[in-house]
């Protein structure tokens, strides 16, 4: 492990859960630690969003900026992505 960004010393049984963690590529995870008379466990999993976001081929900040330069999002050209994805909320 290159450097240790949490320390916590379980001396009581319980569960603490961490979030705000990520894998090496990047995708949210959920920690949790859990100590009981038998020992403790680590659990870790990747946080699913509800759907899937189809990948339009530029970055999040690309995206917010292009928007941002059309009133209208009938000029944009990003009208189509953006559509599902607001049919996806609705």
């Amino acid at each position: 492990m290159k450097r240790i960004i949490f320390a916590q010393v379980l001396t009581t049984n319980g569960t603490t859960e961490f979030w705000g963690l990520y894998d090496e590529n990047g995708n949210p995870v959920s920690v949790e630690t859990e100590k009981d008379d038998g020992g403790v466990t680590l659990t870790i999993w990747r946080d699913v969003p509800d759907k899937e976001r189809r990948d339009c081929g530029i970055s999040e900040e690309e995206i917010q900026r292009t928007c941002s330069m059309y009133e209208d999002c009938d000029e944009c050209p990003l009208n189509d992505y953006c559509g599902e994805e607001s049919e996806v909320v609705s």
